[in-house]
């Protein structure tokens, strides 16, 4: 490498950290997010190769290295030699330790192509993987700005301190004693999707406001998604559901980094007993996400994420399972919104869809992500066969479809 490169993990990209080594106590793969693109036409994999090969950013970042640094937080380094990114049409197992944290697959499907971008989420999160697509399209040029982004914090310690215990109390409060949760001894990791033609997207944005989702639509989502889950997979499973959404915090005029993962959470508790129709669901977790924000909910956690930078992996592990007595939450769910909305061709070769594929499930089993594509809204449902039925993944889309159509 021509320059030396050293940059401390942050909170979020710890947490990702933590996630990745419970998918390993699993003996399962890397705690990896994909972008799946596919196009109309055939891309060669010769011309992917050398236009992947030849870029310089891309080689940089998949030659990273993760070392620990003082008081336990883990740095990014530059690795010993440079290691270009594998082009390939079989996935391979991205590791902090393999030597691979990039890799592209490429599928000949009919006569379409489908490019599958996998990113170590350790590295960078959903806005990243987008930004590795369009470097690779050539939509952007990314400059040193756009590698990493340094620490400039004037919060001061106290101030820090405050926000930190702020958190803590709300992780411990928020957290039902009968929390909704799946068990299995196995995983075997299946995915599910469901998609919506424009028509029925437009009609679901309609209900979602008749229902009382104006401020947000995650909250809708949210709603469906649970009352469905509470009818089907988790029926006499629990009393509550408890789960962490991730909120975007990338400042203003920053959403060209790539690297980490610049998230932070808003924890919502949903009793069984406030899912009786669509309107109370969604404005019962309405008033929980307001509630957070004007407490500014979502900064204390990022300073506990960021205090917990110091902890060794065990102690971190420990305190994130206390509050729920060994289990991490009921479901993992996201919406990510539009996806690469700008970017009408990939390689020249019109975008027909576009996936995002979220890491291993287990724990806790069960993961959803909420997306839109050319005014399609999708659901991803990556979940563990051991832990849920056939039958019980086919009640539950029924059920979620017809709440969101209905």
């Amino acid at each position: 490498m021509e320059t030396a490169f050293s940059h401390k993990i942050s909170g979020a990209d710890k947490f990702q950290l933590l996630l990745d080594r419970h998918i390993r106590l699993n003996q399962l793969t890397g705690n990896t997010i994909r972008l799946s693109i596919e196009v109309r036409g055939r891309i060669e994999p010769e011309e992917l190769r050398k236009i992947v090969s030849e870029n310089h950013f891309l080689t940089h970042l998949n030659s990273l290295q993760l070392r620990n640094g003082i008081l336990s937080i883990p740095k990014w380094k530059n690795g010993k030699e440079l290691n270009p990114v594998t082009v390939s049409d079989k996935p391979i197992d991205l590791t902090i330790n393999s030597g691979n944290l990039l890799h592209i697959k490429l599928v000949q499907a009919d006569k379409n192509s489908i490019i599958i971008i996998s990113v170590d989420h350790i590295l960078a999160d959903n806005i990243g993987i987008q930004l590795l697509a369009k470097i690779i399209n050539g939509t952007i040029i990314p400059v040193g700005s756009a590698f990493a982004e340094e620490e400039n914090d004037t919060t001061s310690f106290i101030q820090q301190l405050v926000h930190t215990l702020k958190a803590t109390l709300l992780v411990f409060k928020k957290t039902p004693k009968r929390m909704a949760k799946l068990v299995a001894d196995e995983v075997v990791t299946n995915t599910n999707f469901i998609d919506f033609d424009e028509e029925e997207t437009r009609k679901i944005e309609k209900n979602a406001a008749k229902n009382g989702a104006r401020l947000s639509l995650s909250a809708f989502y949210l709603a469906s998604l649970s009352m469905a889950l509470k009818q089907t997979i988790f029926a006499n499973k629990g009393e509550s559901f408890f789960l962490p959404v991730p909120q975007n915090q990338r400042k203003r005029g920053k959403n060209q980094v790539v690297m980490g993962n610049h998230i932070s959470f808003l924890f919502y508790t949903i009793p069984f007993n406030k899912l009786n129709n669509l309107s109370e669901a969604t404005d019962y977790i309405t008033a929980q996400m307001v509630e957070q924000i004007k407490k500014q909910s979502p900064k204390s956690y990022y300073y506990l994420l960021k205090t917990f930078r110091f902890l060794p992996l065990w102690l971190y592990d420990l305190f994130f399972k206390m509050p729920t007595m060994g289990a991490v939450c009921s479901f993992l769910f996201s919406d990510v919104g539009e996806t690469l909305p700008e970017m009408k061709t990939f390689l020249g070769k019109e975008i027909l869809k576009v996936l995002n594929l979220p890491p291993n499930p287990s724990p806790p089993h069960l993961t959803f992500v909420m997306m839109k594509h050319k005014g399609s809204l999708k659901l991803i449902m990556t979940y563990n066969s051991k832990a849920i039925s056939d039958d019980e993944v086919s009640k539950f889309e029924a059920a979620f479809t017809n709440l969101l159509l209905q």
